[in-house]
């Protein structure tokens, strides 16, 4: 089991990109290695919502 100490964030997925939160703003980006994490995963299903559409995926970040 993951603890909270090793847990990174969040990341979101939306079909072939990910989302790459940075400075206040959402981008998006192809590449896992640049995805963005959210500290919450309520945070990154909040982001999903308003910069994706339906059928994105919140999964902790596996890096």
């Amino acid at each position: 089991m993951e603890t909270a100490s090793t847990h990174r964030g969040w990341i979101v997925r939306t079909g072939d990109d990910y989302l790459c939160p940075k400075d206040g703003d959402v981008g998006y980006t192809a590449n896992l290695e640049d995805a963005g994490t959210f500290d919450t995963e309520e945070e990154a299903k909040e982001a999903g919502r308003d910069h994706c559409d339906s059928g994105f995926v919140v999964m902790r970040d596996p890096r």
